[in-house]
């Protein structure tokens, strides 16, 4: 297993915390980078090609103000935004592209859920799918609980997109956070292994903090659980924490290097412990 976490670009001494702490790559937000200027997208490619470190993947896809699904649905702006954002940011090289963007994708009321569908297959098909051979990535579809969205709720319905679609290029992404917070199956996971392309994780039962040993017993089941899943499913993928910062509430007495500014001390902290977390639960499955 690969393991990543989910920064800002413009957040340069982050990389380097997360090379010092044995992450194997970097996650980040795409859309905020289409009215970035081109400076600070490469200012973040040297930032990682200093640490020695991956742009393995990239989320937040579409901005919340881009309409997919709907009457109003703009499918010419979507594919012109593809067209766009990918050629800009072609230097991070990134591997995974996560289809979530619930504001983009959501169903307006009154709007029929399989003609959003039908609208979401197109945008993919016409537009991402293309991009995805063009620069070499393959889009990962993410499911999103309801309260950031109405539409492709469940695993099931991601990877049933994914199949409608079948092409090898569109896959599904499991994030524990929104497995949780829907009752989700986990014992799905092993069936998907096939079409399961990237992981997110946090913690559906506490204020989506970063996975820590001192969480409570029932989200530790959890989370291993998950790991059981991913490793019946044969999955040796990324796996990124998506989450908030805050679970530790004293790191005064925590050995962070002097190095490390004020400002990102309990990113250090947390993401260190995180990530030792994480590896023991994999190792105890």
């Amino acid at each position: 297993m690969l393991y990543g976490n989910c920064i800002s670009f413009r957040e340069l001494r982050r990389v380097k915390i997360l090379k010092e702490t044995g992450f194997d790559y970097v996650e980040v937000p795409l859309s905020p980078m289409h009215s970035a200027k081109k400076e600070e997208i490469e200012e973040f490619a040297e930032a990682l090609e200093k640490e020695k470190m991956r742009c393995a993947a990239v989320n937040v896809l579409f901005p919340g103000d881009l309409r997919l699904t709907g009457k109003n649905a703009e499918p010419q702006k979507a594919g012109d935004y593809i067209e766009e954002i990918f050629e800009k940011t072609k230097s991070l090289k990134f591997e995974k592209v996560v289809f979530g963007s619930g504001g983009a994708r959501k169903v307006p009321e009154g709007f029929g859920m399989e003609a959003a569908m039908g609208q979401i297959v197109k945008i993919i098909e016409d537009h991402l799918v293309p991009a995805a051979e063009k620069y070499g990535f393959a889009i990962a579809i993410e499911e999103l609980n309801k309260g950031e969205t109405n539409i492709l709720n469940s695993l099931a319905e991601c990877a049933e997109l994914a199949k409608r679609i079948n092409n090898p290029k569109v896959l599904l992404l499991a994030d524990l956070y929104h497995i949780g917070m829907e009752n989700d199956d986990l014992g799905q996971l092993p069936g998907y292994g096939g079409i399961l392309a990237h992981c997110h994780i946090a913690n559906p039962k506490d204020s989506r903090f970063y996975p820590q040993a001192s969480d409570s017993p029932e989200s530790i089941a959890l989370y291993k659980k998950f790991f059981s899943g991913l490793k019946s499913a044969g999955y040796g993928g990324g796996i990124s924490i998506e989450g908030n910062l805050g679970k530790i509430k004293d790191i005064s007495e925590l050995p962070i290097p002097e190095w490390v500014g004020e400002d990102d001390r309990l990113f250090y902290a947390e993401s260190k412990k995180s990530l030792e977390f994480m590896r023991s639960i994999q190792k105890s499955n």
